[in-house]
């Protein structure tokens, strides 16, 4: 059975969306991994009813589903160490889990970097809390919050490693708390992936990515991930996810993810 492939809207310009569109059609991709605010630029989570549109005429008309949402806390400032912060940007993302219902799109991605980075005075271990509440809401709505782990190029310190992901996920053990397994993150810190063979059953979405988030390079990681996601029945998406290139460039990328894991 074929693995089910996306691409992030963030791969191409807005101009370029409804050849895009066509082109995942044509090559038998099967989801849109979305950027709100690619679609709707200001307050996207306000727009519901308009989100629930778009993904419709997404499906009606290319075949198209949501499979993540990534870039949810795109615009918004803070810290989830600040105290205040954290609370606000809990009730921003519980705004995300209600878009993400309305698109029924089952998986959202947190990566925020710059917000989760931990400041000197104080401990990583203070941010469970947090991801407690969040897990648990996101079970509730039905959807997944899918901690995804960035190496310090992004200047983050928390969650640099997709262990270190998976371990937070293992020891909170709530349902709706899930890993986002970045490929990108594994090249740049030169991890692999028998490190998390017994690890897969906790991931909800894949980044086929690069570090910086260049255009996918060949590499027999991609076609080791197939091979095992084959293995163990993996039921989620396997998304395209790079930086806004040309579209041959995107083209190029697109097939090649077709013919590794279709």
């Amino acid at each position: 059975m074929a693995i089910r492939l996306a691409a992030s809207n963030l791969g191409w310009t807005k101009e370029e969306d409804e050849k895009v569109y066509a082109r995942l059609k044509e090559l038998g991709y099967e989801g849109l991994e979305l950027a709100p605010t690619r679609i709707f630029t200001r307050q996207p989570y306000e727009h519901l009813s308009s989100a629930a549109i778009f993904a419709g005429y997404l499906y009606q008309n290319y075949g198209l589903e949501i499979p993540s949402l990534q870039s949810i806390w795109f615009g918004q400032n803070g810290n989830i160490f600040n105290q205040e912060d954290a609370a606000r940007l809990e009730e921003y993302t519980a705004q995300a889990f209600e878009f993400a219902r309305a698109v029924r799109c089952p998986s959202l991605v947190f990566g925020c970097p710059r917000q989760r980075n931990c400041p000197p005075d104080h401990q990583p271990q203070e941010a469970e809390a947090f991801f407690t509440r969040l897990g648990i809401l996101a079970g509730q709505k039905g959807v997944y919050l899918a901690l995804e782990a960035n190496p310090p190029i992004y200047n983050t310190n928390y969650l640099n490693t997709t262990r270190q992901a998976f371990d937070l996920v293992k020891k909170l053990d709530i349902p709706g708390l899930t890993v986002n397994l970045d490929l990108g993150t594994m090249i740049q810190n030169g991890e692999s992936l028998n490190d998390y063979l017994g690890d897969l059953k906790y991931v909800s979405h894949i980044h086929i990515s690069e570090p910086g988030l260049a255009p996918i390079q060949p590499r027999p990681i991609h076609r080791e991930l197939a091979l095992l996601l084959h293995a163990v029945g993996y039921k989620g998406f396997v998304s395209l996810e790079m930086k806004a290139a040309d579209y041959d460039t995107l083209d190029r990328c697109l097939t090649y993810l077709k013919e590794v894991f279709g």
